[in-house]
């Protein structure tokens, strides 16, 4: 028998991330703050997700706001604003997570989470985010 800790499935995994994150931005406290609070195995996904928001928030954020039509960040619904961080954040860095992937758990997560409007929403933001940020060329 293993003595490894149990490995969430990534949904799991970014389930556990956006409730970090939602926490960070509901209580005003920095997501590093948060997620030195909670005992998260550093090894899961979902630390992962968090420590990269937290590390590139400030373009995460501006990628956000460029593509939202007619929506400052800094207005929308908490939640959706973490669910669009931490997908933006995968389409940025994590590039062996299919778009079709990070798009679909983010509106299966707004669906669950937030408003009925809501997942239209996400969808619209991270298929622009993810054409601009994994653009390829077709040239080649």
């Amino acid at each position: 028998m293993s003595n490894s800790p149990l490995q969430l499935s990534r949904r799991e995994d970014r389930e556990a991330a956006l409730a970090l994150l939602y926490e960070a931005d509901m209580t005003g406290d920095s997501i590093e703050s948060v997620l030195e609070r909670h005992a998260v195995d550093p090894h899961e996904y979902s630390t992962v997700i968090v420590a990269g928001v937290a590390a590139m928030l400030t373009q995460i954020d501006a990628a956000i706001d460029q593509v939202a039509e007619d929506w400052a960040i800094d207005r929308m619904p908490g939640i959706d604003r973490s669910i669009l961080r931490m997908s933006t954040y995968e389409l940025f860095a994590e590039p062996d997570v299919p778009v079709t992937a990070v798009v679909s758990e983010a509106v299966a997560l707004a669906n669950q989470y937030s408003t009925e409007k809501s997942a239209p929403f996400v969808n619209g933001v991270l298929v622009t985010l993810g054409d601009i940020l994994r653009r390829t060329d077709e040239s080649e």
